[in-house]
Protein backbone atom coordinates (compact mmCIF):
# COMPACT_ATOMS: atom_id res chain seq x y z
CA UNK A 1 0.00 0.00 0.00
CA UNK A 2 2.84 2.38 -0.92
CA UNK A 3 0.59 4.83 -2.74
CA UNK A 4 -1.89 5.56 0.02
CA UNK A 5 -3.78 8.85 -0.15
CA UNK A 6 -4.73 10.75 2.98
CA UNK A 7 -8.39 9.99 2.33
CA UNK A 8 -7.73 6.25 2.41
CA UNK A 9 -5.93 6.36 5.77
CA UNK A 10 -8.78 5.11 7.95
CA UNK A 11 -7.76 2.30 10.27
CA UNK A 12 -10.78 0.03 9.96
CA UNK A 13 -10.83 0.38 6.18
CA UNK A 14 -7.11 -0.38 5.87
CA UNK A 15 -7.59 -3.61 7.80
CA UNK A 16 -10.52 -4.61 5.60
CA UNK A 17 -8.50 -3.99 2.45
CA UNK A 18 -5.53 -5.92 3.77
CA UNK A 19 -7.74 -8.81 4.82
CA UNK A 20 -9.07 -9.02 1.25
CA UNK A 21 -5.58 -9.20 -0.28
CA UNK A 22 -3.71 -11.14 2.47
CA UNK A 23 -6.50 -13.04 4.21
CA UNK A 24 -4.56 -16.24 4.94
CA UNK A 25 -1.21 -14.56 5.63
CA UNK A 26 0.15 -14.06 9.14
CA UNK A 27 -0.37 -10.62 10.67
CA UNK A 28 0.23 -11.17 14.40
CA UNK A 29 2.77 -13.46 16.02
CA UNK A 30 2.71 -14.28 19.72
CA UNK A 31 4.52 -16.89 21.76
CA UNK A 32 1.20 -18.76 21.83
CA UNK A 33 0.78 -18.84 18.03
CA UNK A 34 0.02 -16.86 14.88
CA UNK A 35 -3.07 -14.98 13.70
CA UNK A 36 -3.89 -14.13 10.08
CA UNK A 37 -5.17 -10.89 8.60
CA UNK A 38 -8.52 -12.54 7.94
CA UNK A 39 -8.84 -13.71 11.54
CA UNK A 40 -8.05 -10.25 12.93
CA UNK A 41 -10.57 -8.68 10.56
CA UNK A 42 -13.30 -11.13 11.57
CA UNK A 43 -12.65 -10.71 15.29
CA UNK A 44 -12.62 -6.91 14.96
CA UNK A 45 -16.07 -7.08 13.34
CA UNK A 46 -17.39 -9.38 16.04
CA UNK A 47 -16.15 -7.20 18.91
CA UNK A 48 -17.40 -4.06 17.17
CA UNK A 49 -20.85 -5.63 17.01
CA UNK A 50 -20.67 -6.49 20.69
CA UNK A 51 -19.53 -2.99 21.66
CA UNK A 52 -22.36 -1.45 19.66
CA UNK A 53 -24.84 -3.78 21.36
CA UNK A 54 -23.49 -2.72 24.75
CA UNK A 55 -24.15 0.92 23.91
CA UNK A 56 -20.87 2.25 22.49
CA UNK A 57 -21.60 4.88 19.84
CA UNK A 58 -19.50 6.76 17.25
CA UNK A 59 -17.36 9.41 18.91
CA UNK A 60 -17.55 7.77 22.35
CA UNK A 61 -14.29 7.53 24.30
CA UNK A 62 -13.34 3.99 25.30
CA UNK A 63 -10.45 3.26 27.66
CA UNK A 64 -8.29 0.27 26.76
CA UNK A 65 -6.20 -1.01 29.66
CA UNK A 66 -4.88 -4.31 28.35
CA UNK A 67 -1.40 -5.84 28.18
CA UNK A 68 0.28 -6.78 24.91
CA UNK A 69 -2.12 -9.40 23.61
CA UNK A 70 -4.32 -10.20 20.62
CA UNK A 71 -7.37 -8.75 22.37
CA UNK A 72 -5.70 -5.33 22.50
CA UNK A 73 -5.33 -5.36 18.72
CA UNK A 74 -8.88 -6.62 18.13
CA UNK A 75 -10.32 -3.88 20.35
CA UNK A 76 -8.35 -1.09 18.66
CA UNK A 77 -9.67 -2.16 15.24
CA UNK A 78 -13.18 -2.72 16.57
CA UNK A 79 -13.31 0.82 17.95
CA UNK A 80 -12.03 2.17 14.63
CA UNK A 81 -14.82 0.31 12.83
CA UNK A 82 -17.37 1.92 15.14
CA UNK A 83 -15.96 5.40 14.79
CA UNK A 84 -15.32 5.35 18.56
CA UNK A 85 -12.19 6.86 20.09
CA UNK A 86 -9.65 4.60 21.81
CA UNK A 87 -7.95 5.82 24.98
CA UNK A 88 -4.97 3.47 25.48
CA UNK A 89 -3.92 3.41 29.15
CA UNK A 90 -0.57 2.48 30.66
CA UNK A 91 -1.19 -0.82 32.46
CA UNK A 92 1.03 0.31 35.35
CA UNK A 93 -1.27 3.25 36.19
CA UNK A 94 -3.19 3.17 39.43
CA UNK A 95 -4.52 5.58 42.02
CA UNK A 96 -4.60 9.25 40.96
CA UNK A 97 -2.71 8.63 37.71
CA UNK A 98 -5.40 6.23 36.51
CA UNK A 99 -8.26 8.40 37.75
CA UNK A 100 -6.80 11.45 35.97
CA UNK A 101 -6.59 9.69 32.59
CA UNK A 102 -10.09 8.23 32.83
CA UNK A 103 -11.67 11.46 34.05
CA UNK A 104 -9.86 13.97 31.84
CA UNK A 105 -10.51 11.89 28.70
CA UNK A 106 -14.25 11.58 29.45
CA UNK A 107 -13.94 7.81 29.13
CA UNK A 108 -17.42 6.32 29.27
CA UNK A 109 -16.53 2.66 28.70
CA UNK A 110 -13.44 0.93 30.04
CA UNK A 111 -12.05 -2.37 28.78
CA UNK A 112 -9.63 -3.60 31.41
CA UNK A 113 -7.61 -6.73 32.10
CA UNK A 114 -8.71 -8.71 35.14
CA UNK A 115 -5.50 -8.24 37.19
CA UNK A 116 -5.90 -4.45 37.03
CA UNK A 117 -9.61 -4.31 37.86
CA UNK A 118 -9.03 -4.16 41.61
CA UNK A 119 -7.69 -0.63 41.11
CA UNK A 120 -11.15 0.67 40.18
CA UNK A 121 -13.29 0.52 43.35
CA UNK A 122 -11.39 3.28 45.17
CA UNK A 123 -11.70 5.52 42.08
CA UNK A 124 -15.34 4.91 41.18
CA UNK A 125 -16.80 7.96 42.92
CA UNK A 126 -14.36 10.23 41.12
CA UNK A 127 -15.39 8.92 37.69
CA UNK A 128 -18.97 10.10 37.13
CA UNK A 129 -18.74 9.74 33.32
CA UNK A 130 -17.55 6.13 33.41
CA UNK A 131 -20.72 4.19 32.73
CA UNK A 132 -19.61 0.63 32.02
CA UNK A 133 -16.61 -1.65 32.57
CA UNK A 134 -15.75 -4.72 30.50
CA UNK A 135 -13.28 -7.06 32.17
CA UNK A 136 -10.99 -9.42 30.29
CA UNK A 137 -10.23 -12.66 32.12
CA UNK A 138 -8.14 -15.67 31.16
CA UNK A 139 -10.26 -18.18 33.03
CA UNK A 140 -7.63 -18.81 35.71
CA UNK A 141 -8.87 -16.19 38.18
CA UNK A 142 -12.21 -14.67 39.05
CA UNK A 143 -12.97 -10.96 39.18
CA UNK A 144 -15.75 -9.75 41.47
CA UNK A 145 -17.60 -7.62 38.95
CA UNK A 146 -20.11 -6.39 41.53
CA UNK A 147 -17.33 -4.78 43.56
CA UNK A 148 -15.93 -2.50 40.85
CA UNK A 149 -18.24 0.38 41.69
CA UNK A 150 -19.55 0.58 38.11
CA UNK A 151 -21.84 -1.60 35.93
CA UNK A 152 -19.53 -4.38 34.74
CA UNK A 153 -19.53 -7.43 32.50
CA UNK A 154 -16.94 -9.86 31.19
CA UNK A 155 -15.31 -8.82 27.93
CA UNK A 156 -16.23 -12.24 26.53
CA UNK A 157 -19.88 -11.11 26.49
CA UNK A 158 -19.02 -8.95 23.47
CA UNK A 159 -18.83 -12.09 21.37
CA UNK A 160 -22.51 -12.95 21.84
CA UNK A 161 -24.00 -10.52 19.31
CA UNK A 162 -23.10 -11.82 15.85
CA UNK A 163 -20.30 -11.31 13.37
CA UNK A 164 -21.27 -8.27 11.32
CA UNK A 165 -19.93 -4.92 12.49
CA UNK A 166 -22.18 -1.88 12.16
CA UNK A 167 -21.31 0.17 9.09
CA UNK A 168 -20.17 3.60 10.23
CA UNK A 169 -18.85 6.34 7.97
CA UNK A 170 -15.38 7.12 9.39
CA UNK A 171 -12.98 9.55 7.73
CA UNK A 172 -9.24 10.26 7.89
CA UNK A 173 -9.89 13.46 9.90
CA UNK A 174 -11.91 11.69 12.61
CA UNK A 175 -10.28 10.90 15.93
CA UNK A 176 -8.81 7.44 16.17
CA UNK A 177 -7.43 7.86 19.70
CA UNK A 178 -6.59 10.10 22.60
CA UNK A 179 -2.98 9.28 23.51
CA UNK A 180 -1.66 10.53 26.83
CA UNK A 181 1.71 12.26 26.75
CA UNK A 182 3.90 13.34 29.60
CA UNK A 183 2.71 16.34 31.56
CA UNK A 184 5.40 18.99 31.84
CA UNK A 185 3.92 22.05 33.49
CA UNK A 186 0.86 20.19 34.68
CA UNK A 187 -0.86 16.80 34.56
CA UNK A 188 -0.41 14.44 31.61
CA UNK A 189 -2.38 15.62 28.56
CA UNK A 190 -4.39 13.65 26.05
CA UNK A 191 -3.26 14.32 22.49
CA UNK A 192 -6.14 14.01 20.04
CA UNK A 193 -5.02 11.71 17.21
CA UNK A 194 -6.84 11.65 13.86
CA UNK A 195 -6.64 8.45 11.82
CA UNK A 196 -4.38 10.32 9.38
CA UNK A 197 -1.79 11.11 12.06
CA UNK A 198 -1.44 7.55 13.33
CA UNK A 199 -1.33 6.02 9.86
CA UNK A 200 0.96 8.58 8.19
CA UNK A 201 3.42 8.01 11.03
CA UNK A 202 3.21 4.27 10.37
CA UNK A 203 3.50 4.78 6.62
CA UNK A 204 6.50 7.09 6.90
CA UNK A 205 8.38 4.72 9.18
CA UNK A 206 8.12 2.06 6.47
CA UNK A 207 9.84 4.30 3.93
CA UNK A 208 12.53 5.68 6.22
CA UNK A 209 13.41 2.21 7.52
CA UNK A 210 13.05 0.33 4.21
CA UNK A 211 10.92 -2.30 5.92
CA UNK A 212 8.05 -3.01 3.55
CA UNK A 213 6.79 -6.56 4.02
CA UNK A 214 9.31 -7.38 6.74
CA UNK A 215 8.64 -8.92 10.15
CA UNK A 216 8.75 -6.50 13.06
CA UNK A 217 9.71 -7.58 16.57
CA UNK A 218 7.89 -5.51 19.21
CA UNK A 219 8.80 -5.76 22.90
CA UNK A 220 7.29 -2.29 23.48
CA UNK A 221 3.83 -1.72 24.98
CA UNK A 222 1.02 -1.32 22.48
CA UNK A 223 -0.53 1.40 24.62
CA UNK A 224 2.29 3.70 23.43
CA UNK A 225 2.47 5.23 19.97
CA UNK A 226 5.78 3.54 19.11
CA UNK A 227 4.43 0.03 19.54
CA UNK A 228 0.96 0.79 18.18
CA UNK A 229 1.78 3.03 15.19
CA UNK A 230 5.35 2.29 14.15
CA UNK A 231 4.88 -1.33 15.12
CA UNK A 232 1.42 -2.78 14.59
CA UNK A 233 0.06 -0.25 12.08
CA UNK A 234 3.27 -0.32 10.03
CA UNK A 235 3.00 -4.09 9.73
CA UNK A 236 -0.62 -3.67 8.64
CA UNK A 237 0.18 -1.14 5.92
CA UNK A 238 3.11 -3.14 4.59
CA UNK A 239 1.39 -6.50 4.48
CA UNK A 240 4.07 -7.89 6.78
CA UNK A 241 3.78 -9.34 10.26
CA UNK A 242 4.55 -8.19 13.77
CA UNK A 243 5.77 -10.38 16.61
CA UNK A 244 4.51 -9.01 19.93
CA UNK A 245 5.92 -10.02 23.31
CA UNK A 246 4.92 -8.87 26.77
CA UNK A 247 8.04 -6.79 27.51
CA UNK A 248 11.70 -6.29 26.69
CA UNK A 249 14.07 -8.92 28.07
CA UNK A 250 17.80 -8.73 27.32
CA UNK A 251 18.21 -12.45 28.00
CA UNK A 252 15.44 -13.44 25.56
CA UNK A 253 15.90 -10.75 22.94
CA UNK A 254 18.09 -12.52 20.38
CA UNK A 255 16.37 -15.88 20.79
CA UNK A 256 13.06 -14.11 20.14
CA UNK A 257 14.44 -12.40 17.02
CA UNK A 258 15.56 -15.77 15.66
CA UNK A 259 12.33 -17.51 16.64
CA UNK A 260 10.13 -14.92 14.93
CA UNK A 261 12.53 -14.38 11.99
CA UNK A 262 12.37 -10.61 12.59
CA UNK A 263 14.22 -8.08 10.44
CA UNK A 264 13.16 -4.94 12.38
CA UNK A 265 13.20 -4.42 16.15
CA UNK A 266 11.11 -1.74 17.79
CA UNK A 267 13.23 -0.20 20.53
CA UNK A 268 13.78 2.69 22.88
CA UNK A 269 17.16 4.29 23.39
CA UNK A 270 17.93 2.51 26.66
CA UNK A 271 17.49 -1.00 25.21
CA UNK A 272 20.56 -0.82 22.99
CA UNK A 273 23.14 -0.03 25.70
CA UNK A 274 21.67 -2.89 27.75
CA UNK A 275 22.19 -5.31 24.85
CA UNK A 276 25.68 -4.00 24.16
CA UNK A 277 26.54 -4.58 27.83
CA UNK A 278 25.61 -8.26 27.65
CA UNK A 279 28.54 -10.73 27.50
CA UNK A 280 29.60 -11.46 23.90
CA UNK A 281 28.64 -14.83 22.42
CA UNK A 282 29.53 -16.69 19.25
CA UNK A 283 25.96 -16.08 18.03
CA UNK A 284 26.07 -12.29 18.15
CA UNK A 285 25.68 -12.07 14.37
CA UNK A 286 23.65 -15.25 13.96
CA UNK A 287 20.23 -13.66 13.49
CA UNK A 288 18.03 -12.08 10.77
CA UNK A 289 17.78 -8.61 12.36
CA UNK A 290 18.70 -5.62 10.15
CA UNK A 291 17.59 -2.48 12.01
CA UNK A 292 16.76 -1.07 15.42
CA UNK A 293 14.07 1.62 15.44
CA UNK A 294 14.45 3.81 17.29
CA UNK A 295 18.04 3.77 18.34
CA UNK A 296 20.58 6.51 18.80
CA UNK A 297 22.47 7.10 15.55
CA UNK A 298 25.57 7.58 17.71
CA UNK A 299 25.37 3.85 18.54
CA UNK A 300 25.25 2.77 14.91
CA UNK A 301 28.94 1.87 14.72
CA UNK A 302 29.18 -0.33 17.85
CA UNK A 303 25.91 -2.03 16.86
CA UNK A 304 27.20 -2.83 13.38
CA UNK A 305 30.53 -4.05 14.69
CA UNK A 306 29.08 -6.41 17.27
CA UNK A 307 25.67 -7.46 15.93
CA UNK A 308 25.73 -6.41 12.26
CA UNK A 309 22.62 -4.26 12.84
CA UNK A 310 21.90 -0.62 12.01
CA UNK A 311 20.52 1.94 14.46
CA UNK A 312 18.05 4.40 12.93
CA UNK A 313 17.08 7.63 14.69
CA UNK A 314 14.26 10.02 13.78
CA UNK A 315 12.49 12.85 15.58
CA UNK A 316 9.13 11.31 16.36
CA UNK A 317 6.45 12.29 18.83
CA UNK A 318 2.84 11.42 19.57
CA UNK A 319 1.78 14.91 18.54
CA UNK A 320 3.48 15.13 15.13
CA UNK A 321 4.51 11.65 14.02
CA UNK A 322 7.85 11.63 12.19
CA UNK A 323 8.96 15.23 11.78
CA UNK A 324 12.59 14.55 10.81
CA UNK A 325 14.30 11.49 9.41
CA UNK A 326 17.04 10.56 6.95
CA UNK A 327 16.67 8.67 3.69
CA UNK A 328 17.62 5.07 4.39
CA UNK A 329 21.40 4.74 4.61
CA UNK A 330 22.06 8.49 4.58
CA UNK A 331 22.43 8.89 8.34
CA UNK A 332 24.77 11.26 10.14
CA UNK A 333 26.35 10.54 13.50
CA UNK A 334 24.23 12.01 16.30
CA UNK A 335 21.52 13.32 13.96
CA UNK A 336 17.79 12.58 13.93
CA UNK A 337 17.63 13.43 10.23
CA UNK A 338 16.26 16.09 7.92
CA UNK A 339 12.82 17.67 7.77
CA UNK A 340 10.12 15.40 6.36
CA UNK A 341 9.37 17.99 3.69
CA UNK A 342 6.40 16.21 2.11
CA UNK A 343 4.41 16.59 5.33
CA UNK A 344 6.00 19.34 7.43
CA UNK A 345 7.83 22.62 7.60
CA UNK A 346 10.38 22.32 10.41
CA UNK A 347 12.41 25.11 11.99
CA UNK A 348 14.61 25.98 14.96
CA UNK A 349 13.48 29.16 16.73
CA UNK A 350 14.48 31.38 19.64
CA UNK A 351 12.24 32.35 22.56
CA UNK A 352 10.41 34.85 20.32
CA UNK A 353 9.79 32.26 17.58
CA UNK A 354 12.37 33.85 15.29
CA UNK A 355 14.20 31.27 13.20
CA UNK A 356 17.87 30.85 14.09
CA UNK A 357 20.66 29.87 11.74
CA UNK A 358 22.68 26.65 11.36
CA UNK A 359 24.64 25.72 14.46
CA UNK A 360 22.49 27.82 16.80
CA UNK A 361 20.40 25.97 19.40
CA UNK A 362 16.72 26.67 19.77
CA UNK A 363 13.31 25.03 20.03
CA UNK A 364 12.16 22.61 17.34
CA UNK A 365 8.85 23.75 15.85
CA UNK A 366 6.70 22.01 13.26
CA UNK A 367 3.98 23.14 10.85
CA UNK A 368 1.93 20.62 8.80
CA UNK A 369 1.70 20.86 5.02
CA UNK A 370 -1.14 18.33 4.89
CA UNK A 371 -4.37 18.25 6.90
CA UNK A 372 -4.76 16.19 10.08
CA UNK A 373 -1.21 14.76 10.10
CA UNK A 374 -0.48 16.26 13.52
CA UNK A 375 -2.55 16.33 16.68
CA UNK A 376 -5.62 18.52 16.63
CA UNK A 377 -4.86 19.55 20.21
CA UNK A 378 -5.02 18.33 23.78
CA UNK A 379 -8.42 17.04 24.79
CA UNK A 380 -10.15 19.29 27.30
CA UNK A 381 -7.08 21.57 27.50
CA UNK A 382 -7.67 24.60 25.26
CA UNK A 383 -5.03 26.69 27.02
CA UNK A 384 -2.34 24.02 26.58
CA UNK A 385 -3.40 23.61 22.95
CA UNK A 386 -3.20 27.33 22.25
CA UNK A 387 0.21 27.57 23.92
CA UNK A 388 1.69 24.70 21.89
CA UNK A 389 0.25 26.03 18.62
CA UNK A 390 1.20 29.69 19.13
CA UNK A 391 2.35 31.72 16.13
CA UNK A 392 1.12 29.03 13.73
CA UNK A 393 3.80 26.55 14.81
CA UNK A 394 3.52 23.44 16.94
CA UNK A 395 6.11 23.88 19.69
CA UNK A 396 7.75 20.57 20.62
CA UNK A 397 9.48 21.85 23.77
CA UNK A 398 12.73 20.21 22.63
CA UNK A 399 16.02 22.03 22.08
CA UNK A 400 17.87 21.14 18.88
CA UNK A 401 20.25 22.59 16.32
CA UNK A 402 20.69 21.94 12.60
CA UNK A 403 23.73 21.86 10.38
CA UNK A 404 24.27 23.56 7.02
CA UNK A 405 22.74 20.60 5.17
CA UNK A 406 19.53 20.63 7.19
CA UNK A 407 20.29 17.68 9.48
CA UNK A 408 18.81 18.16 12.97
CA UNK A 409 20.53 17.23 16.25
CA UNK A 410 18.66 16.79 19.50
CA UNK A 411 20.16 18.51 22.56
CA UNK A 412 17.72 18.29 25.48
CA UNK A 413 14.17 18.77 26.68
CA UNK A 414 13.11 22.31 27.41
CA UNK A 415 10.03 21.06 29.23
CA UNK A 416 9.87 19.70 32.71
CA UNK A 417 9.71 16.04 31.76
CA UNK A 418 12.03 13.14 32.50
CA UNK A 419 12.98 10.51 29.94
CA UNK A 420 13.61 7.20 31.68
CA UNK A 421 14.18 3.92 29.85
CA UNK A 422 12.02 4.91 26.93
CA UNK A 423 9.22 6.40 29.03
CA UNK A 424 8.39 10.10 29.19
CA UNK A 425 7.81 10.63 32.89
CA UNK A 426 5.62 13.47 34.10
CA UNK A 427 7.46 15.20 36.95
CA UNK A 428 4.17 16.80 37.93
CA UNK A 429 2.35 13.44 38.21
CA UNK A 430 5.21 11.95 40.21
CA UNK A 431 5.36 14.90 42.58
CA UNK A 432 1.59 14.77 43.15
CA UNK A 433 1.83 11.16 44.29
CA UNK A 434 4.87 11.71 46.53
CA UNK A 435 3.24 14.74 48.14
CA UNK A 436 0.44 12.46 49.34
CA UNK A 437 2.84 10.84 51.81
CA UNK A 438 1.91 12.23 55.24
CA UNK A 439 5.56 12.97 56.10
CA UNK A 440 6.26 14.95 52.91
CA UNK A 441 5.79 18.73 52.93
CA UNK A 442 6.78 19.20 49.29
CA UNK A 443 9.08 17.68 46.71
CA UNK A 444 10.62 18.21 43.30
CA UNK A 445 11.46 15.54 40.72
CA UNK A 446 14.28 16.03 38.21
CA UNK A 447 16.07 13.93 35.64
CA UNK A 448 19.75 13.23 36.26
CA UNK A 449 22.27 11.52 33.94
CA UNK A 450 22.01 7.75 33.66
CA UNK A 451 24.39 5.07 32.46
CA UNK A 452 21.65 3.92 30.05
CA UNK A 453 21.39 6.89 27.69
CA UNK A 454 18.22 8.44 29.10
CA UNK A 455 17.83 9.73 32.66
CA UNK A 456 17.29 8.50 36.18
CA UNK A 457 14.85 10.15 38.56
CA UNK A 458 15.92 12.12 41.61
CA UNK A 459 13.55 13.42 44.27
CA UNK A 460 14.43 16.41 46.41
CA UNK A 461 12.14 16.21 49.44
CA UNK A 462 11.23 18.55 52.26
CA UNK A 463 9.88 16.60 55.24
CA UNK A 464 7.00 17.73 57.38
CA UNK A 465 8.22 19.41 60.60
CA UNK A 466 9.30 16.77 63.08
CA UNK A 467 9.00 13.88 60.58
CA UNK A 468 11.76 11.26 60.41
CA UNK A 469 10.93 9.86 56.97
CA UNK A 470 13.77 7.77 55.50
CA UNK A 471 14.58 7.29 51.82
CA UNK A 472 13.85 3.51 51.72
CA UNK A 473 10.44 4.13 53.27
CA UNK A 474 9.61 6.79 50.69
CA UNK A 475 10.71 4.58 47.81
CA UNK A 476 8.56 1.73 49.17
CA UNK A 477 5.61 4.16 49.18
CA UNK A 478 6.33 5.00 45.54
CA UNK A 479 6.60 1.33 44.57
CA UNK A 480 3.11 0.71 45.94
CA UNK A 481 1.50 3.58 44.04
CA UNK A 482 3.49 4.21 40.87
CA UNK A 483 4.59 2.41 37.71
CA UNK A 484 8.05 0.93 38.01
CA UNK A 485 9.41 3.45 35.51
CA UNK A 486 8.37 6.32 37.81
CA UNK A 487 9.96 5.03 41.01
CA UNK A 488 12.93 7.31 41.81
CA UNK A 489 16.46 6.01 42.00
CA UNK A 490 17.80 8.95 44.01
CA UNK A 491 16.37 10.73 47.07
CA UNK A 492 17.76 13.74 48.89
CA UNK A 493 16.14 15.36 51.92
CA UNK A 494 16.56 19.14 52.01
CA UNK A 495 15.48 21.89 54.40
CA UNK A 496 13.91 23.93 51.60
CA UNK A 497 13.61 23.87 47.82
CA UNK A 498 15.20 26.70 45.80
CA UNK A 499 12.73 29.28 44.46
CA UNK A 500 12.49 31.69 41.57
CA UNK A 501 11.42 35.33 42.12
CA UNK A 502 7.86 34.26 41.26
CA UNK A 503 8.01 31.51 43.94
CA UNK A 504 8.28 28.59 41.52
CA UNK A 505 10.68 25.78 42.33
CA UNK A 506 14.01 26.55 40.63
CA UNK A 507 14.72 23.07 39.26
CA UNK A 508 17.70 24.32 37.29
CA UNK A 509 19.44 24.89 40.63
CA UNK A 510 18.70 21.33 41.69
CA UNK A 511 20.13 20.02 38.42
CA UNK A 512 23.24 22.17 38.81
CA UNK A 513 23.99 21.06 42.38
CA UNK A 514 26.85 18.67 43.09
CA UNK A 515 27.77 16.40 40.20
CA UNK A 516 24.96 17.27 37.74
CA UNK A 517 22.30 16.95 40.42
CA UNK A 518 23.90 14.23 42.56
CA UNK A 519 25.29 15.59 45.85
CA UNK A 520 27.19 13.88 48.71
CA UNK A 521 23.92 13.63 50.66
CA UNK A 522 21.96 11.99 47.84
CA UNK A 523 20.74 8.47 48.62
CA UNK A 524 21.05 5.95 45.74
CA UNK A 525 18.53 3.09 45.69
CA UNK A 526 20.68 0.89 43.47
CA UNK A 527 23.78 1.46 45.56
CA UNK A 528 21.85 0.65 48.73
CA UNK A 529 20.51 -2.57 47.16
CA UNK A 530 24.03 -3.76 46.32
CA UNK A 531 25.31 -3.42 49.89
Amino acid sequence: MRNETLESLVLGDVLRTRAETHRAETFLKFREGEITYGEVDAMADRIAQGLAASGVRPGEHVGVMLPNCADFVYVIFALARLGAVAVPINIAYRSELLRHVLASSDTSTLIIDGPYADRLPELAEGLPRLGRVLVRTDGTSEVSLDRLGKPAAPMSSLLDHGDDAPRVDVGFADLQAIMYTSGTTGPSKGAMVPHALALTCALDSLDFLDRWGKTIYCPLPLFHAAGLWDGMMSALLSGGSIAVVERFSASRFWDDVRRFDAQIAMSVFSMIPILLNQPPTDRDKDHPLETFYMGKSALDEPLRERFGVRSVETYTSTEVGIATASPYGEWRLGSCGQAHEERFSVAVVDEWDREVGPGEPGELVVRPKQPFVITTGYYGSPEATADCFRNMWFHTGDRVWRDEDGYFYFLDRMKDAIRRRGENISAFDLECEVNLHPDVLECAAIGVPSELEDEDIKLAVVRQPGAALAAPELVAFCEERLPRSMVPRYVEFVDALPRTPTDKIAKYQLRAAGNRGITPTTWDREEAASV
